[in-house]
């Protein structure tokens, strides 16, 4: 053979040697994992908030029920908005079984006299970065009325 054609076949050999290599011998995705995309939401099964009844000051724990078979659950925070507008933002941890998360939050507005709701809204995202949403109500309890005199 003459010095080109071998190093021609040579050259051959080498690519069809990278690209078997490169798909994993042969066997598709290289051996890590299904090869699948998560795009699936995490699923949020329940979601509460205790006492169901706040006034200004009151503890209260926000208590959800979170599951993601896929990638796994990453962050799970609500946002509590109150009468007012005013916002907090509390970030909820893993207890128990793994798929329940808590956080707590101690009410703060300024009160108007009247009766209002607290809302509670969750967002849970997995470690493929995808999202979802839930959200409540909480009542609040009013001032009570000025003394007559």
């Amino acid at each position: 053979m003459r010095t080109i054609e071998k190093y021609a076949l040579f050259g051959l050999s080498m690519i069809a040697a990278v690209l078997v290599l490169a798909c994993g011998g042969g066997g598709g995705g290289g051996g890590g994992g299904s090869g699948t995309l998560d795009t699936t939401p995490p699923t949020i099964s329940s979601l509460a908030v205790s006492p169901s009844l706040l006034t200004v000051g009151t503890q209260a724990q926000i208590n959800a029920t979170v599951t993601d078979v896929d990638s796994g659950v990453q962050a799970v925070v609500a946002i509590v908005t109150y009468p007012d507008n005013t916002q907090a933002s509390v970030t909820l941890s893993a207890s128990g079984n793994g798929s329940t998360y808590t956080g707590t939050f101690t009410a703060q507005w300024t009160p108007s006299g009247a009766s209002a709701n607290v809302r509670v809204q969750l967002r849970v995202i997995d470690r493929a970065g995808n999202e979802a949403r839930s959200e409540i109500s909480v009542r609040t309890a009013g001032l009570p009325p000025s003394p007559p005199f």
